[in-house]
This record gives structure tokens, C-alpha cells and sequence, in this order.
């Protein structure tokens, strides 16, 4: 009889499981949760506002804030308090997805790009995502990564980004903003990625092999570097250096950041030669007509048949009444004013 309700129970069993197996299951992928980060001293119509922008319901997405002590611990020691400012007002829209790469915009932030965005991800160790930073208003953007980073961390399946690598991350950041103040934001994502690539594919183990990495490549811009900036970039190299990151595992996403810049660098090398040229062209004119507060006096000389033989000689002295003088000559004073715009 025992025997009996042991077979019982294990059918009951086997049946249970193959019920369960055979229901179908709804494969989770890693875009199927959304994080949006507010600031936390948006005021509750801002905060609507942002939501809007992403075009995100609340009910539809994980929603955090980010406080001023977050950005506090991530930018306190790189950036200055004017870049950090005194409230936390940027906000961020996380989408991880399984493939894709990063996938960068921007929203009414003027100091830091997409491009710097992108390079501190990848230093964080994000591969795949689609991410906007924005604000209500005109920001600098400096502490968007925080929250974004906050939000790859509370999405669907995220893991826990290293503390280490998210203050390099932001630190690269700054310190690309800094640099594009003096030879162009994009020319400046584009410096600090290859040196990056070059240290993390040599993994110098020196400091001085670092800073002869740096060095090379920050000698292109001449005297528009001083030797502060480059020991910045140096100093920087030197923690990114200490994060072991796989060249192998990141080459395609610094390869992709490189090729992202080569079309704006592109543009942006022609505008600067037709602004230069339209510069010079103005200049020559500026040059032969003088400025636009001065009078341009012109002599213009015209002379009779008889004094063909005479014309080398000039009676500078001659008023507008001699008109009998020997010479026969004719003096006429022409005043142009000509304006610049």
C-alpha cells in the first residue's frame, strides 16, 4: 500500500513538471525594461516635461532621481563647482539593448557631447544601449553620466558597475570638456579616444610609456596645449591604464567612435577653410579701403593733349581756382566711404 501512494505521488509529479514545461515561455530580453533618471530639484512640471521628451508614461519605465550628493561623489574631485553647479537638473533616458552599440543623443546640453557620452560608457564597460541625456533647460551636462550610469544599474537584469570605473568614466569626461574648450569639442573626443586606445591595446607599464603615448598624440595641436592639460590627459591615462580594460572586447566601440568623428571633423575642417577664406577676402578689402570710420581720399589726374609731354610733373601746390596754370593740368578729389558688415 505504501508502495502504491509513492508511485502516486511521483506521477503526480512528472505530470506537474511536464505541464510546466511543455506552457509557453516569454524569452525577457535586456531591452525589455526602460530607466528614466530625473533631477531631483526639477520642479514636478519639469519633471513632466522630461518625461514627455523621452516620450516615456511613468507606469512604462523605472523612474529615479539623481540628487546632488550622487554627483557630488562621482564629480566632486574633477570638476570645478561652475562645470558641477548648485543643483541637480540633468536628466537621462536608458533603453540596454542586446545589440546595436552605443547609441548617444543629446538634449539642451552644451558642454559635453555625445561623443564624450559615448568614450566614458565604454571606459565603464557598457556595450550595448540607446541613451539620451537632456534637461529642461540650457545645461552643461556634466553630471548627465551619473545618472545614467545609475540607470544602466537599476534596469532589467543590470549589474553593478564597478565605483572604480564610473569615477574614471566621469573624470574622462571632464577632463574631454576641458580640452574641447581649446581645440574643439570633437577634436578633443577624438584625441582622448586614440590615446586611450593606443594605452589600453599597449598597457604601458610605466608612467613615463604613458606619458610618451600622450605626448605623440597631443603634439599635433602645438602651443595650444599647455603642459597642465597634458598632464591631466597623462593623469587620466594612468587610472584608465589601471582598470585592465580588454582591448579586444572594446576595439569595435572605440573603432565606431572613431569613425563617428571622422565625418564630423570632415565638415568641420571644411567650414573652418571656407570661414578662413571669406575671412581673407574681407581682410584685403578691409586693407585697400581702410575702415569704415575713415574717408578714403583718391586723386585722380586728367590732363590735356598739349601736356602729354609734361605728365611727370605735378604742381602739388596748385589750387582749385588755377586753372590756367602752364601745365594744364586738372585735380579732382573723389571721397568714397565704404562700409563693412
Amino acid at each position: 500500500m505504501r508502495f502504491k501512494i509513492i508511485v502516486s505521488k511521483l506521477l503526480i509529479a512528472v505530470f506537474t513538471l511536464c505541464t510546466v514545461l511543455s506552457m509557453p515561455i516569454n524569452k525577457v530580453s535586456a531591452d525589455a525594461f526602460k530607466v528614466v533618471t530625473l533631477g531631483a530639484d526639477l520642479t514636478n512640471e519639469q519633471k513632466e516635461e522630461m518625461l514627455k521628451y523621452f516620450g516615456i508614461k511613468k507606469e512604462e519605465a523605472n523612474v529615479l532621481e539623481v540628487n546632488r550628493q550622487e554627483e557630488e561623489k562621482y564629480l566632486g574631485d574633477v570638476a570645478s563647482k561652475k562645470q558641477l553647479g548648485t543643483r541637480s537638473i540633468s536628466c537621462s533616458y536608458v533603453e540596454p539593448t542586446d545589440s546595436g552599440g552605443l547609441n548617444i543623443s543629446t538634449h539642451n546640453i552644451y558642454w559635453v557631447t555625445d561623443s564624450m557620452i559615448k568614450n566614458a560608457l565604454i571606459t565603464a564597460g557598457v556595450e550595448n544601449a540607446n541613451v539620451k541625456a537632456a534637461a529642461p533647460f540650457n545645461v552643461s551636462g556634466t553630471a548627465a553620466l551619473t545618472g545614467i550610469l545609475k540607470g544602466f544599474e537599476n534596469s532589467k537584469g543590470g549589474k553593478k558597475i564597478d565605483e572604480n570605473k564610473k569615477k574614471v568614466a566621469n573624470e574622462e569626461m571632464v577632463v574631454t570638456g576641458e580640452l574641447g574648450d581649446k581645440i574643439g569639442k570633437d577634436e578633443a573626443a577624438n584625441t582622448i579616444n586614440e590615446i586611450k586606445k593606443d594605452v589600453v591595446k599597449k598597457k604601458p607599464k610605466t608612467d613615463k610609456e604613458i606619458e610618451k603615448i600622450v605626448v605623440n598624440i597631443t603634439n599635433n595641436y602645438g602651443n595650444k596645449l599647455s603642459d597642465e592639460d597634458v598632464q591631466k590627459i597623462t593623469d587620466l591615462m594612468k587610472k584608465i591604464n589601471g582598470l585592465n580594460l580588454d582591448f579586444g572586447k572594446i576595439k569595435s566601440q572605440l573603432n565606431d567612435v572613431t569613425n563617428q568623428l571622422k565625418g564630423k571633423l570632415t565638415s568641420e575642417e571644411a567650414q573652418g577653410f571656407f570661414s578662413k577664406m571669406w575671412n581673407s577676402i574681407k581682410s584685403f578689402f578691409a586693407n585697400i579701403f581702410s575702415d569704415d570710420s575713415k574717408d578714403t581720399t583718391v586723386e585722380v589726374k586728367t590732363q590735356t593733349n598739349d601736356d602729354k609731354d609734361n605728365s611727370n610733373t605735378e604742381d602739388t601746390n596748385s589750387n582749385d581756382n588755377d586753372t590756367n596754370s602752364s601745365n594744364n593740368q586738372y585735380f579732382c578729389k573723389l571721397k568714397l566711404k565704404i562700409n563693412f558688415i
